[in-house]
């Protein structure tokens, strides 16, 4: 996992979070990616629920070697937040 992905993905996090007019719903966000990158709604709801593991990681886990599309389901999941 290159650091510059998960990098770029707290950057648009940040970001994101910066210009919100409230507050983003970070759980629902990642939820989204994950499903995006294949797993299933509940089991990403289980993935995030255990605490032990960077959201981000997960997400550039289940992208496999396609880290331009973790960006890009974070990306989908930002605008729809």
């Amino acid at each position: 996992m290159p650091d510059s992905a998960a990098d770029r993905i707290r950057a648009m996090i940040a970001a994101a979070r910066s210009t919100a007019k409230g507050e983003l719903d970070m759980h629902e966000i990642y939820v989204k990616a994950l499903v995006r990158c294949g797993i299933g709604r509940e089991e990403a709801t289980e993935l995030l629920a255990s605490n032990d593991q960077d959201p981000v990681a997960r997400i550039l886990h289940f992208a496999g070697d396609s880290h331009n599309f973790a960006i890009l389901a974070i990306e989908e999941a930002l605008a729809a937040a």
